[in-house]
């Protein structure tokens, strides 16, 4: 669980303010990792959402706060250059179709730390890991996103995941 403590990896920072980036290229499906922020213990961990589509991202926030979806540039926007995108590799039209279907099923759980396969709860990373976990499996294929195949799944286990390329805005 502590390995997700590391500082930011530099590999995947990137030196553009979010005002230059083109957040129009955000598709369905993209991840978006910030960095950990070590005033915040919930974001000790760094945070994740899920583009909904290129105006919005879906996200578990913090407990007792449940699903949450909100214009993309309002998320991003204190966030400055500390957040890195991340695309599937293989997010074709079956797979875009499933994952729909399985978004909004996966939507208004509640927040909690549990098993990653467990349907009934969720927080950040675990509800993206989930999210595509579930529609290969539904595919009739096995997905692992999750880096190090741990108990919990963090933020930078899934941007550090083979499965993923980083997208340049």
């Amino acid at each position: 669980m502590l390995s997700g403590c590391y500082s930011f990896d530099e590999v995947w920072k990137t030196d553009k303010p979010i005002n230059k980036r083109k957040l129009s290229s955000l598709q369905l499906g993209d991840v978006v990792v910030t960095e950990k922020n070590w005033k915040n213990p919930m974001s000790w961990f760094g945070h994740s959402a899920i583009v909904i589509n290129k105006d919005r991202v879906g996200e578990y926030p913090r407990p007792f706060a449940g699903y949450y979806e909100i214009k993309t540039n309002l998320w991003l926007k204190d966030k400055e250059n500390d957040f890195t995108v991340m695309r599937y590799k293989k997010f074709d039209n079956q797979f875009k179709s499933q994952f729909i279907k399985n978004l909004n099923k996966s939507k208004f759980q509640n927040y909690c730390f549990s098993e990653k396969e467990t349907p009934s709860s969720f927080y950040c990373s675990k509800h993206i890991w989930y999210l595509y976990w579930r529609t290969a499996k539904d595919l009739g294929y096995e997905l692992d996103i999750d880096l190090t195949d741990d108990y919990f799944v963090t933020p930078y286990d899934l941007m550090n995941s083979k499965y993923f390329y980083k997208i340049e805005l």
